[in-house]
This record gives structure tokens, C-alpha cells and sequence, in this order.
């Protein structure tokens, strides 16, 4: 068989497929028919040396193994990579890594020098509502659009109402065949920065439409783990120890190259997160994998501080299942530290990575906590910046490897996600402020509002919004789908089912009650999963109430007159009360786009007289002759006339004789000359500036006619002697 250039790290046999997959040194994967000396297939997607290849031969998928401690599934009928996993595996140079799948037990075992890693696949779940139809790497809310942006790992972009949850608008194959990593708005919310396993960071607008390409690794692959939109700047880490940066003044052409970070490298391992302070001194701060987070000045670029967890002795820390201790010597660099320190743990090596950073803009500088972090081992962090100090710290999730976290925008709640698909819900509101701060780190939790179990897999982003001055918490998970969910744990739903929900309404059921894992309408409750919840024997609570309070009667009814249950006799349930409240109704003119428009298209126009109704009009013509009224007069009423009475001769003295003489006849009439009292002129008829304005026209004709006769006088007298002259010259000759 020809494999490749530079040999193999091993191979894998599937006898129902009957096909063979070779990890090569070329980063590529080729499948090779065991009779047929060319690949059949070649698989592209690593980065890096490819170590190891197994089969999973009963959903006909291929794991694949690569150096920078990457794992990716193939389905090997179609070609394509349906999962990607990272950020989990210890790094170090490990010379040999030996992997194992159990078909039995659907587990996958993967060796390094000093760890053995268990992997379990979970069994697939078709009867839930899936938003994507691949993981789903990140979902937002967009405040200015009022619209929940969602990405998936194939490069899918969908659109969502928050409302309602409807979809409105689909953007596919963003990054060709590369998949997306990371996702985040800009700082104005109007363009959407999304980055690919190819090194490539694109900038969309909100139709679609892709405007620059950033290269983040000089057009080399690489995994951005995070995108960072400053003022005039824009900042990608994820894949190396520096900071790499584009600034605006470079980003002006379809293809843009990155521009160097001023300060030297300060991190010894790969920088994973970073977050921006919004006040002054308007701090950076960039988390690595070895748990050390760095403090910069955005402006000039430069470190200010270090800090580290791994500096303290967490003896006391001891948690089941994490393993041995160990003592490791790290060596604080920087301007703060200088020595190296023994330090006693009982986490791994991938236990102290910074997954997510954020900042307190909210707090007091200099005085309270202003940066949380979280990472490793499920560990949560509250440090105040200022002077480097731990301000408290606490275990929000048991025996995960990594949590993320998301804080809303007034800084009164904090969510954690882990790998198992639990979200959690703490009040940080007054946590960890200059009045509870003490010389030792606080090691208390946080009230714990909720913890949310609706999705089943790993959480990938966690985003806060907030609607009608409600706080809701968006979640994305690599189960493929996408959630609502109150502050309470109650699940308004997925994005994606059929049946759409308003949060507008306060009598919608789904958060009616509280919940702890609340199910969307139209989805069936999971079978065979166990989500920590213990299960209650009825028998027993049973028993308890009949001895204690006398609940349950004989006959098994609950007795009303018991202490435990206040029931207002009053109330009463009226169905058509509740049909006819208008208060609860969903309007579509005030609350939809088309609604929206329709209805200021027509407050514009000129308002149409409508006739007036005839509300005391009797239809006469209707009832007597049976004829429905019709024409122009059909609608008047009809009245009988009076019968006329025959009227009384005058008397005599009403009428004038014949030969009477005429008392009212006029005997002179004057004619009209003689009638009128004054003699009319045009001097009384017409203003005086006409008759004025008539003068002087007169005056100027009358010169006008004097300087052209004294013209023709002059022209005539000239040809009278012209032609005289002309006759004696005649005569002469």
C-alpha cells in the first residue's frame, strides 16, 4: 500500500467495513481497502503528527488522535469530522501515547506517561428538540436586534427570536469545510466575528455578508479559543503563549495580517481566555494553560502583574477520585514574582487551566474583587487586581474537569457550566466586596439560586439577557441545541421546537412552577439518563404525614383541614373570565415586525369618513310590501300625507274692486339722469397715480411722434436734393 511520505503511528482494522485507517506523520488520515493499494479515502483536519486511529465499528466512526492533544470523530461512510475534542489532555513531552476502545462498554482509554484518561460515549437521544444539526460552539444575545445568534461547529448560523423563539434567519458554510470554534459580537453589536480550525477569523455583518479575513497563524492552522473586539483593536489567543493582534488602522482590505504585541511573551503555556476592563486603568487580562493569568496595560501593551493559584499550598483541598498528590516547583516570572515556590496539589496537569476570564466593571477598583475566573477541576475565583490578592475562591462544580462561566450585565449573578451539561445559577451581588473581604481568602460558596439540567452534554456558552426587566440565561451545549431558562431553573424553552413560547405573557405554563429540570412542550422526558436527582419512596413520606399531621385520610384524600395547606374558599375558576381578559392576549400589532410596520403605514394615511348609521330609521317600504330597500332612497321613512280639508271662501274686503284706483301706483318715474345726486368724472372714478401714470404715457407718446416726423422730415429733405442734383447733372451732359 502506499501511505505516505514519512510512514505511519499505527493503524486500525474494521472487519465490518473491512477498511484500514493509518495515523501518518503528514497530519493526514488515509483509509485504505485492503486489496486496493491506493486510499480510498483521505481525511483531513489535524494540525499536527497524527498518533493514533481506532475504530468504532457499531456506529461506523473513527476516532483519530493527534501530538497537540486533539481528538476528532469521523463518520467514516460520509468523510466528515462530527465532533472535536480539546483542552482536556495534559501536555508534556510524552514520548509514547497508547490508545484503546471498548466496544462493550463504548469507552475510550488513552495513555500518557504518568495519566490514563477514560472517555465515555454517551448513548444517542433522538426524541429531543435539536437546534443545530451539529454541536452548537457558541450562542449570543444581540440586544440591539432583540435576536439570539447561534453557531455550530459545521459553520452553521442561525438567527433567533428571543420573544419567541422563531428562527428568522439561516447563514451556512461560513468557513468552507473548516470547522468554527468561537463566535462574539463587536463592540457597536452590529458585525459578527467568527473563527474557524483554519486560522482564519471572518467578519460578518448581520445579512451575511463576510467583509474582512483575518489571519490569525500567517495562514497556518490553528485553534482560536477566543476572539476579543477592543476599541480599534481586535485580539485573538487560543493556539500560542503571545497575544496576537489586529488593529484597526490595518483593517482595510479583504485579507489582513496580524501586527505585533509590543511586550515580550509573559506566559509559559498557551493563553486560552482573555477580558477587557471597560474603566480605568482599563486592564487586560489573558489566562493560560498552566493556570497563570497575566495583567496588562491595553495601552502600552505591557505586563503589570502576575497571578497564580498555584502559589498557595492546597492541602486542605482534598476532593475523592483526583488522583495522588504531588509537589511540582513553579517558577513565578514577571515583575511580581521571582523566586520559585514548592506547592502542594492534588489536581492534574490540565486542573489549573484559566477556561474563562471576566471582570467586575461594576466594583470599586482597589477595593473589591474586580476579575473572576474559572477552569480547572471546577475551581471559581474572585482576585483583586489591584494588589494581586485572592480574594476567594470555591469548587462550583465536584469532579469536572473544566467549567465556563458567564456574569449578566449588572453584575448580580454568575453561571457555571461543565462538561455534564449542568448549569448553575450563584448570587455574587455582594459576594466578595471590600466589607467581606478578610486577610484569609474566602473559601464560602455563594447563594446557589438553581441548578438547570436541560441539555445533556457538554456546555459550550453560556450567555445572559435580559427581557422586560426579567434576566434570562441563554445556553449552547454540544448536544445540539440551544435554551432559555430563568433565573428560577425553569426551562422556557428550545430553540427550535415547533411550539413557540411569549415572555411577554405571565400565565404561560412553562413557569407556572418551579423546576430544577424543566422539560420543553414538545419534547419526551429522556430515557435511561440519570441526572444526580435521588428518588423519593412515597410509601414512606406516606407514612410519615398519616403519623405525624394526619394528611392523608383513610379513604387516601388529602384532608383539607390540615394545618399544612391554606386554600382560600373564595376562589373560584371562570373560564370565560380568562377568555375574555385582554390583558393576557398576545398582540401582533405591537408585538411583531409585520405588525409593526402594517400599523405605521396606517396612522400615516388620511383618515376616510364612513357614513353614519340611521339608528332610529323605521323600514316602511320593508314591511308593507315585503321588498328588501334598495336604490338611493330606499332607506328614508315613509309617512302618510293628511287627508285635505276643503277651505272657506274669502270675504269680499279681501279683494280689490275693478274700477278702485290704485293708491300704491306710482304716478312720475324720473329717469336715471335726473335720479342721480352726483355727476360722476374719471377724476372720482380712478385713482389719482392712474390718471398720473396716463399723463405722462400721453406726454411721451406725443414726443415720440415729434422725433420721428422731424426723422422723415430730414430723410425726405435729403432726396428731394439728392434727385435734384442728379437731374441738373443730366441736363448738362
Amino acid at each position: 500500500m502506499n501511505v505516505s511520505n514519512g510512514g505511519i503511528n499505527g493503524f486500525d482494522y474494521d472487519p465490518n467495513l473491512k477498511i484500514i485507517a493509518t495515523a501518518n506523520q503528514n497530519t493526514l488520515v488515509n483509509l485504505f481497502n485492503p486489496y486496493v493499494h491506493e486510499p480510498n479515502g483521505i481525511l483531513k483536519g489535524h494540525s499536527a503528527i497524527v498518533l493514533a486511529v481506532r475504530f468504532m465499528s457499531a456506529r461506523s466512526q473513527l476516532i483519530t488522535f493527534s501530538a497537540d492533544r486533539l481528538i476528532r470523530i469521523w463518520n467514516v461512510q460520509l468523510q466528515i469530522c462530527i465532533q472535536r475534542i480539546a483542552n482536556i489532555f495534559p501536555k508534556g513531552p510524552d514520548v509514547d501515547t497508547s490508545c484503546f476502545y471498548d466496544e462493550m462498554t463504548m469507552r475510550f482509554f488513552i495513555a500518557f506517561r504518568y495519566t490514563l484518561m477514560l472517555m465515555e460515549i454517551k448513548p444517542e437521544i433522538t426524541d429531543r428538540v435539536m437546534s443545530h444539526s451539529n454541536s452548537v460552539v457558541c450562542a449570543k444575545y444581540n440586544k440591539n436586534m432583540n435576536q439570539v445568534v447561534s453557531v455550530s461547529q459545521d459553520g452553521t448560523m442561525y438567527m433567533w427570536l428571543l420573544e419567541s423563539g422563531q428562527r428568522v434567519k439561516t447563514f451556512t458554510e461560513l468557513h468552507d469545510n473548516y470547522e468554527v470554534i468561537t463566535m462574539d459580537f463587536d463592540e457597536t453589536k452590529t458585525r459578527i466575528l467568527t473563527a474557524a480550525s483554519d486560522g482564519m477569523i471572518k467578519i460578518w455583518d448581520l445579512n451575511g455578508n463576510c467583509y474582512h479575513k483575518l489571519e490569525a497563524n500567517k495562514g497556518q492552522n490553528c485553534d482560536v479559543g477566543q476572539i476579543l473586539s477592543l476599541k480599534r483593536r481586535i485580539i485573538a489567543v487560543g493556539w500560542q503563549k503571545a497575544i496576537t493582534i489586529f488593529r484597526d488602522n490595518m483593517i482595510n482590505s479583504g485579507l489582513v495580517k496580524p501586527d505585533e504585541w509590543k511586550a515580550r511573551e509573559e506566559h509559559e503555556e498557551d493563553i486560552l481566555c482573555a477580558d477587557i476592563m471597560l474603566n480605568p486603568p482599563l486592564f487586560l487580562a489573558t489566562g493560560g494553560f498552566d493556570g497563570d493569568i497575566v495583567i496588562w496595560n491595553s495601552v502600552t501593551e505591557h505586563p503589570v502583574r502576575h497571578l497564580s493559584a498555584r502559589k498557595r499550598i492546597l492541602s486542605a483541598k482534598f476532593e475523592p477520585n483526583m488522583g495522588p498528590r504531588t509537589s511540582k516547583n513553579y517558577k513565578s516570572f514577571g515583575r511580581r514574582f521571582s523566586k520559585a515556590e514548592p506547592v502542594v496539589d492534588t489536581e492534574n496537569d490540565f486542573g489549573f487551566a484559566i477556561t474563562c476570564l471576566r471582570f467586575l466593571n461594576t466594583r470599586a477598583h482597589g477595593k473589591d474583587c474586580t476579575l473572576v475566573s474559572c477552569g480547572g477541576n471546577g475551581w471559581v475565583r474572585f482576585w483583586e487586581v489591584n494588589s494581586g490578592k485572592l480574594g476567594a475562591e470555591f469548587t462550583a462544580h465536584k469532579q469536572v474537569n473544566s467549567v465556563i462561566m458567564d456574569i449578566d450585565e449588572k453584575e448580580h449573578f454568575l453561571a457555571t457550566g461543565d462538561v455534564n451539561g449542568l448549569v448553575k445559577i450563584w448570587s455574587i451581588k455582594s459576594y466578595c466586596i471590600s466589607s467581606t473581604l478578610k486577610i484569609d481568602t474566602i473559601t464560602k460558596e455563594p447563594s446557589l439560586l438553581s441548578s438547570i439540567k436541560s441539555h445533556s452534554d457538554q456546555i459550550n456558552s453560556i450567555n445572559f439577557c435580559c427581557k422586560h426587566n426579567i434576566t434570562y440565561v441563554i445556553i449552547a451545549s454540544s448536544d445540539c441545541s440551544v435554551s432559555l431558562n430563568d433565573l428560577n431553573g425553569n426551562l422556557i424553552g428550545m430553540f427550535g421546537q415547533d411550539s413557540h413560547w411569549r415572555l411577554e405573557s405571565p400565565t404561560t405554563s412553562l413557569r407556572s412552577t418551579p423546576s430544577k429540570n424543566r422539560i420543553a412542550p414538545d419534547t419526551k422526558p429522556t430515557p435511561n439518563v440519570n441526572f444526580g436527582i435521588p428518588k423519593i419512596d412515597l410509601t414512606s413520606v406516606e407514612q410519615k404525614y398519616n403519623q405525624n399531621d394526619e394528611i392523608i385520610d383513610s379513604n387516601g384524600q388529602i384532608s383539607l383541614s390540615s394545618n399544612r395547606f391554606e386554600i382560600e374558599e373564595t376562589f373560584k375558576f371562570d373560564a370565560n373570565e380568562l377568555i375574555n381578559d385582554t390583558s393576557i392576549r398576545y398582540n401582533p400589532w405591537s408585538k411583531t415586525l409585520l405588525g409593526k410596520s402594517y400599523q405605521e403605514i396606517r396612522t400615516k394615511k388620511r383618515d376616510r369618513k364612513q357614513p353614519s348609521l340611521i339608528r332610529n330609521g323605521e323600514y316602511e317600504i320593508w314591511n308593507k310590501t315585503g321588498q328588501v330597500p334598495g336604490g338611493l332612497y330606499g332607506s328614508l321613512k315613509m309617512v302618510e300625507l293628511d287627508n285635505i280639508e276643503t277651505k272657506k271662501k274669502l270675504e269680499s274686503k279681501f279683494f280689490k274692486e275693478r274700477n278702485a284706483p290704485n293708491l300704491f301706483e306710482n304716478k312720475s318715474e324720473k329717469s336715471l339722469a335726473e335720479s342721480l345726486r352726483y355727476a360722476f368724472d374719471e377724476k372720482t372714478l380712478f385713482p389719482k397715480y392712474i390718471l398720473d401714470y396716463e399723463a405722462r404715457m400721453r406726454q411721451e407718446h406725443k414726443k415720440i411722434i415729434n422725433r420721428v416726423s422731424k426723422e422723415n422730415d430730414i430723410v425726405r429733405i435729403g432726396m428731394t436734393k439728392r434727385n435734384e442734383s442728379s437731374l441738373s447733372l443730366t441736363q448738362n451732359s
